[in-house]
């Protein structure tokens, strides 16, 4: 039996039916049992959907009894320190023998680092490295997430914009959230896990994409114009915020667009993981998944 954490998520989801699809027990652990993102899960043979709060210890330490290995893809929030160490210190309690924890950009992972939920990840690396014993483990270090790009479909597209506060020849090599989660399911499957043991993996999308060329991607998924405009961070902060993104995290992911407009986002991904499992989707593809479900032009 595997252990997936944040299994509502789009990393945990992905991680959740590639498990389900090789034949393995999946605990789907979820704060919410009855959420919208959940309800496919519950159709995946061999995969049951657990309610549980990682800061409860005793629920959460119900959960692991016979597992073969763990995967934590929670989000991040304030409690995240918290709720990710209380599941290492239940996976290591329960003899778990492989643990994959999914991480941030590593260029900027630091205790120091300016971005706050990236010094959540530094501080709970150094736990997982420090409490682990017998436990091996491996932390997946993801580039900015094509489902970011979301506010664009929900957001700015009926207006025929993409808003970033990046040049619009800038790019980042953005990954598909759904090939980390493969890579994730894949590596816990693996047979030798000290293969993986320590090591902390860089993943990349197949190429490198600017936000013109995103803009020129929505223009032909879409059949209309769509321009790429340049932004101050404030000013997307305050669109972000006004989406519903808490503060303190909408100015944490600016970082992100600091390091695009530098070109530290255009790095490749870990030779371990184009061994494994090479991410395959593309922005092209994704576009062309999302774009139409974008509401019409006002």
């Amino acid at each position: 039996m595997f252990i997936v954490a944040g299994a509502s998520g789009n990393v945990g989801s992905a991680a959740v039916r590639k498990l389900a699809e090789s034949g393995a027990a999946v605990k789907a652990l979820t704060r919410s049992s009855t959420s919208d993102k959940v309800a496919p899960l519950k159709g995946l043979a061999n995969v049951e959907v657990v309610e549980c709060d990682l800061t409860d210890t005793s629920a959460l330490a119900s959960v692991f009894a016979g597992v073969k290995g763990a995967i934590l893809t929670s989000g991040n929030c304030k409690e995240q320190v918290e709720a990710e160490k209380n599941f290492i210190d239940c996976a290591v309690a329960a003899g778990c023998p492989f643990l994959v924890k999914l991480g941030t950009v590593r260029s900027y992972t630091a205790e120091d680092s300016p971005c706050e939920y990236a010094r959540y990840h530094a501080e709970i690396e150094k736990h997982l490295a420090e409490t682990a014993g017998a436990m091996k483990w491996a932390v997946l270090s993801p580039n900015w997430f094509m489902s970011n790009h979301l506010g664009d479909v929900f957001g700015t597209l009926p207006n025929n914009v993409v808003v970033y506060p990046v040049g619009p020849d800038s790019k980042a090599s953005m990954v598909d959230p759904r090939d980390v989660g493969d890579i994730a399911a894949k590596m816990i499957l693996a047979s030798d896990a000290s293969a993986y043991h320590g090591l902390k993996l860089d993943i990349s999308g197949p190429e490198a994409v600017s936000v013109a060329q995103m803009a020129q991607l929505y223009s032909e998924a879409l059949g209309r114009p769509v321009t790429a405009i340049q932004c101050s961070n404030d000013e997307w902060v305050a669109g972000a915020v006004g989406a519903g993104f808490q503060e303190w995290l909408a100015r944490a992911i600016t970082l992100n667009f600091e390091k695009w407009e530098e070109g530290a986002l255009c790095f490749p991904t870990a030779p371990e993981v184009l061994a494994l499992a090479p991410p395959q989707r593309t922005v092209a593809a994704w576009i062309k998944e999302w774009a139409p479900r974008s509401p019409p032009p006002a």
